[in-house]
């Protein structure tokens, strides 16, 4: 099995690229059967859900109107507990149907948060979709309405997740061996 170092850390692969894809079709499929005739906006956390949302909004007619907000939580392997936020499109969801898309949710922080700031700021319903969910590590009651794959507490890099701004471009997902 094919093993990286990045920094000071061995990773292998956890999930394969094709897997990923697949997965990113099923949900897909999830998320156009509910709002069949009024797709919601697309508001793409970044940095890491690039990869996962260039991919999940591929083929969709017509074309959703898409927005971007960069968020950071992290600082190496640990979440800082803070949710730091550049800014939020919030005059072009008043009273829409926002789709937030994430390339991972773990402790459900930055999800609370975003949630509650949109629909403070006048958003109708927000719905998250996200290509990893680790439940262990998850403090809240309402979860992702979307989930790819469940995983457990690993550290995890690829598919546009990283390791302090390593690994993003790597095409599998690979999970830490050092734990």
């Amino acid at each position: 099995m094919k093993k990286i170092r990045i920094d000071d850390l061995s990773f292998k692969v956890f999930i394969s690229r094709n897997e990923i894809s697949k997965k990113i079709i099923k949900l897909r499929k999830e998320v156009i059967a509910r709002h069949q005739n009024c797709f919601p906006i697309c508001l793409i956390v970044l940095n890491g859900a690039k990869s996962f949302a260039r991919e999940f909004l591929q083929s969709l007619e017509p074309s959703p109107e898409i927005h971007f907000i960069n968020v950071k939580s992290y600082v190496g392997t640990s979440s800082t507990g803070k949710v730091l936020v550049k800014s939020l499109p919030n005059r072009k969801l008043k009273n829409k149907k926002v789709l937030l898309i994430e390339d991972i949710v773990d402790t459900g922080n930055t999800l609370s948060f975003l949630k509650t700031e949109l629909i403070k700021n006048g958003a109708k319903q927000v719905e998250c979709v996200t290509l990893l969910f680790k439940p262990m590590k998850y403090n809240y009651d309402s979860l992702p309405e979307y989930i790819g794959f469940n995983i457990g507490p690993e550290f995890v890099v690829g598919f546009g997740m990283d390791l302090n701004q390593k690994g993003r471009d790597l095409e599998d997902i690979y999970k830490n061996v050092n734990c």
